[in-house]
Order: structure tokens, then sequence, then C-alpha cells
């Protein structure tokens, strides 16, 4: 599987109904890294244990818009559908022997924080 089948798939599975943020750890390397404009993580239990205060219960369903991939690196421009809207993400990912490293996002984090855009 390419590197960019493997975040088009993540996207399907994990962002298609009731998110299961128990279930990702699997799909990091011990040392993976996250960075959005809310969030940080420098090791992989660091960002599930985040993901878990979350709650299993959040639904979001994720629209890939467009996605490209050169060697280790997948960018993706996603629309996630929420429980704050819509929202569109630029997220790039790094990828290495089928697991994620790294993780960047890049979004408007206003609808979250309850502010007008």
């Amino acid at each position: 599987m390419s590197n960019t089948e493997i975040v088009r798939s993540y996207l399907q599975q994990f962002f298609s109904g009731r998110v299961r943020h128990s279930q990702v750890r699997e799909l990091l390397t011990d040392d993976f890294t996250f960075r959005d404009p809310l969030m940080s993580a420098d090791s992989a239990d660091d960002y599930v244990d985040q993901l878990k205060q979350l709650g299993d219960e959040l639904e979001l369903h994720a629209k890939t818009r467009s996605i490209v991939g050169q060697g280790d690196v997948v960018a993706a421009l996603v629309e996630f559908q929420g429980p704050a809207g819509p929202m569109t993400y630029s997220m790039w990912f790094t990828v290495q022997d089928g697991k994620f490293v790294r993780i960047e996002s890049i979004y408007d984090p206003r609808p979250f924080l309850g502010q007008a855009g």
C-alpha cells in the first residue's frame, strides 16, 4: 500500500462516524509527533491520551478534497463535518514503514473556540 493510500484509508476509517481514538495507537510510531493550532504531542502515547480526553462519542466525517504524496510526505486537503460545523484542514503526514511519524494540521480553530469567522 502506498503512503497516499495509507493516509486515505486512515481518513476513511477514523472519520466516517464516531471516532475511535483508542484504536489509532497501532498506526503511530513511538516517537510520533503531532501539531495543530490547538494541540501538540511529542509521543504516540501523549497524542492518544489527549485524544481520549475528547471521547470516542465525537462524530466526525471527512471528505478528502485533494491528496498528493511524494516519498514519505503526503498532503491532504480535507473537509471535516462535525459538531462545530464544516471545517477545512490542510494536513501533512509523514509516513515511514506504514506508520505515521508526524501529522501537522493547519486550520482556522475559531469554530471550536465559539468565535465568529
